[in-house]
Formats: structure tokens, sequence, C-alpha cells
């Protein structure tokens, strides 16, 4: 079965990041560009600070070159991409809380030639770093310092005050503007390179879909780091001469402060953040909230139907991969119907497909998407077939609408982040005190799946919660948080199929 998204020849014209960045600065000058903490900065203040960096950067940056951007949400991430943009630097954008096993891997894959990382970021010795401090635009509360376990004491070394005409140099819409890690099938990340053709499709996309406008104030809670982040909250915003609302990284209370005190207006965010939200509302005031939206993961319908009952609308939800620079489907906007709902499943549908993309189901049931936004293969391998990205997801289409119903290989989807299981097992391999392991996700009522490791210990080991703990404890100094299995269970044996592999879906099926 295949369906094809609305037609619309514009998503096509395509238009490189450091373009659209100017002409936005033209049409919108003195509006707020980014709020960080309240403290703004705007649009001819955002193009004046890129000048300067791409100027500081232009002698350790050339064209192609990729450069690691490692912070949370603070202004600087956005600066220092459009800067390294300027240059026709490539972007790779990564969690701050990888740890240094994790970059060391990155850096080798992509090349990369510098790295830009916030205080609390790990900072390989294998490559040159330029620090930038989170307290540089608003100092972050001691509360929050303390609850985030950051100690933000490193040097702002972005030259962010230099009034300079910075350096520009000939990009096309065909080179590449993001490097982009995801899980792999063999257990190591794949690079996706995403153009800037890419990107200005899904901005596009996103801009029309949504009404985008420069009324609008984007509550920035999605990691910039993530694809999610990437285009809803900051290409979007650029281009449509929006507001960015953010604040270092997000936290339930913050973030629905922010709402009532800055009247922001359109959002996106996985699942668990909008369960986090409804823990802590109190007599907050979202009214100003115009589009509450979701992807990266499954929306459980009881969280939508609650949502519905004590905010007053539904979330829209989104689905789309990194490989899709983010949007593949969407509910149509203004949405008034019912909750779409799969009478077989109970799974809540996850729209129509966008402009010019087309959805198809593969006879085995995987769902695969072809569009402008699509990339067209993985970093140092072959590209897709015909312009198809299979997307590893099984699902369905009914009356035009797509449901995702599961995922085709074993990846983990907790909190919206994706786990390879054999780079959890890998790791946990490395202790002293396993033998076999096995990482599966089990079902988690807030983060959709939890990461949990079923040892097999050595002959001269016993299972106890201390040894447990110490297993769990080697994750951490290893793997980004995420990452680190929730819990530790001990077998006696792991299951395997006669050839011998481990058969993760034995512990799946028990529990």
């Amino acid at each position: 079965m295949k369906v094809k998204g609305l037609s619309a020849e514009e998503v096509y014209y395509s238009k490189t990041q450091p373009d659209i960045l100017e002409e936005s600065v033209e049409r919108y000058k003195d509006k707020i560009a980014i709020s960080y903490f309240s403290k703004d900065i705007t649009y001819n203040d955002l193009l004046r600070m890129v000048r300067s960096i791409s100027s500081q950067l232009s002698e350790k940056i050339g064209k192609g070159d990729v450069v690691i951007l490692s912070t949370q949400n603070i202004p600087q991430f956005i600066i220092a991409e459009y800067a390294i943009w300027n240059l026709g630097g490539i972007v790779l954008p990564v969690n701050p809380s990888y740890s240094e096993r994790e970059l060391e891997f990155l850096i080798k894959d992509s090349g990369a030639k510098l790295m830009i990382a916030s205080c609390e970021a790990v900072k390989p010795k294998s490559i040159e770093i330029i620090t930038t401090n989170p307290d540089t635009f608003a100092e972050i509360s001691s509360e929050y310092k303390e609850k985030w376990k950051i100690n933000n004491d490193c040097e702002e070394m972005l030259n962010l005050k230099g009034n300079v005409r910075g350096v520009k140099r000939n990009v096309l819409p065909s080179d590449l503007a993001l490097l982009v890690y995801t899980s792999g099938t063999t257990g190591l990340p794949k690079g996706v390179p995403i153009t800037h053709s890419n990107i200005y499709a899904s901005t596009w996309i996103y801009n029309k879909w949504f009404k985008y406008n420069d009324n609008d104030k984007v509550l920035g809670i999605a990691p910039f780091f993530h694809i999610t982040g990437q285009i809803f909250h900051i290409t979007t915003s650029i281009f449509s001469g929006s507001s960015i609302s953010t604040f270092f990284r997000f936290d339930p209370d913050l973030a629905l402060q922010n709402v009532e005190n800055e009247k922001t207006t359109i959002t996106m965010a996985v699942a668990t953040t909008y369960r986090a939200m409804l823990n802590a509302l109190n007599k907050h005031d979202l009214s100003s909230m115009r589009l509450w939206s979701s992807g990266g993961m499954a929306m459980p319908k009881a969280l939508e139907e609650e949502w519905k009952a004590k905010v007053g609308d539904y979330i829209y939800m989104a689905w789309g991969l990194t490989e899709t620079t983010s949007p593949a489907t969407l509910w149509p906007y203004p949405y008034e119907g019912k909750l779409p709902v799969d009478p077989e499943t109970d799974i809540v549908s996850s729209g129509i497909p966008v402009y010019e993309t087309e959805i198809a189901i593969a006879e085995d049931g995987e769902v695969l998407v072809r569009g402008p936004q699509v990339v067209k293969g993985y970093w140092k391998m072959r590209e897709f077939k015909d312009g198809w990205l299979p997307t590893g997801d099984i699902g369905k289409i009914v009356d035009g609408w797509v449901y995702i119903i599961d995922r085709k290989k074993d990846i983990i989807n907790t909190s919206g982040f994706k786990v390879m299981p054999r780079e959890v097992e890998e790791v946990i391999y490395k202790h002293y005190a396993v033998e076999e392991v096995a990482v599966v996700g089990l079902p988690d009522p807030y983060r959709g799946e939890a990461v949990v490791a079923f040892v097999k210990l050595k002959g001269n080991y016993r299972p106890s919660e201390e040894l447990a703990k110490d297993i769990i404890n080697y994750c951490r100094r290893n793997l980004a948080p995420y990452k680190v299995p929730r819990e530790v269970r001990f077998v006696d044996e792991i299951p395997k199929t006669p050839s011998g592999k481990i058969m993760r879906r034995v512990f799946r099926d028990e529990a």
C-alpha cells in the first residue's frame, strides 16, 4: 500500500541556511530571535555574532570540514551552527553527556577537525576544542545547577562580541550541512548526511503545515542536538521570523513557567516530556499555546486523553526519523476530529504524509519513505534504492492515515532516544564479572521502554545487589545516561539459537 502527501512544488526550491538567516535578519531586524532564561537576542544581534564567530573560525574550518557541536539548549549552539554553515562546514551535533569512548568513535568515523563544547561536556584529547559557557548570556540558578549536576567554570572562547563582516563562503543547497549519528544494525552508530536542501524541505514543510509566523514563540524543549530540536525549533523558527525560547535543558516546572511567562505558542517534544509536564501541572496558564506536538516515540492513547482533558488540546502526533530530516507524517492542522486511533491495536495515528512525501508499506510491513527531505543514504555507504528509505518500523495505512505499530529490529526507544542493544552489551562484556549478556527494551510507563540487561556471571561470582549496581556504574562511565540499563537481572543461561546466536526476544516475550 502507498499513499502520497499533498503537492507543493515550492518544497523543491532550495536555499542554504546562511542565505535564509540573512533574509530573515533583513525582514525582522530587531525582533527577538532567541530568548534564553528571558534574556533576549535580536535577529540583528544573532547575525552579528554569527559573523564574528565565522571570522574567528575561518582559519580552522574549511569547506566540507566536520565540526562537533556539544552543548545543551544554549544560544551558542544556534550561533555557532550558523557560523559553521557560513564557512561551508558540516555540523555534527552530539549529546554533551556522551562518554569519551563514544566521542572517539564519532571523531574517527566523521574525520571531525574541531569540537565546540560547553563546560559540562566530555572533552576528548584527540581533537582541538573550543569551550563555551552556558552562563554567558544568562546565569543558570544554583538550584538548577545542583539539580542538573553542572559546574560552568570553563572559559568562554567563542568571540561573541566581535564587530566584523565575517566570512561567508560559497555554499550550495546540495552541500552537506549536518552529519547526525543514529544507531545502526551493526551496533555502531551510523552517520546520516543531511544537505542544506534536505533542511530547507523540512523547514518549509513545518512552516507551511503548522502556519509558523513571526508572532510565534517556540517553546524550545527538544534538545538542539536532536533532529527535532534542529528543525522544528531552530531552522523553522529562523526561516519564519519566530522566536526561540529556551532554558538549557528540559525541566517540567521550568517549561510550564516558560509557557506562562513568555507566552510561547508552539512546541514539539517526546511523550515522556508531556507526562512530566502533566505531573507538574498546577493551575498554570497555558492559553498562549496554539500547538502542542510530539514525535520521537509512540504516544500512549491514555496520555493523549489525559492531556486533552486537563489542557484542552490534543497533542498533535508526528513521525519521522533523522534520515527524513524530521517530518514524514503529521496530523492535519488544525484538526477538529476525534482522536485517530487504530481499532485493532489502539495505537494513535502519526498523521498523514507531508507535502511531496510518499509512504509505502512493504510486503513484510516495513514502512518506506521517499521525499525531498529524505537523505540519499548513510555516511560512507551506498545510496537508498530508488530514493526509498527503509525505516525499520512496521506500520499500516488506514484511510490515508499512517499508524506506526512496532520496530522491525531490536532498537530500544527510551524517552525518544534510540539505543542499540549491542553497543550496551559490548560495554557490559568488559566488566570483570560478566560472562554473557543480552540487552533488551522492556515496557516502561514513563520512558516508553527501559533498557534492561540480562546477565550471566562468570563461575566464581554470585548475584547480588552490590554487583548489579557495580555493573550499572561501569556503564555510566562508558555510556550516555539514556543508554545505561535501568536494571540488571541475573540469569543462569542466555537463550541461543542452534547456531549460537543470542535470542533477545525470549526475554522480551517472557517479560
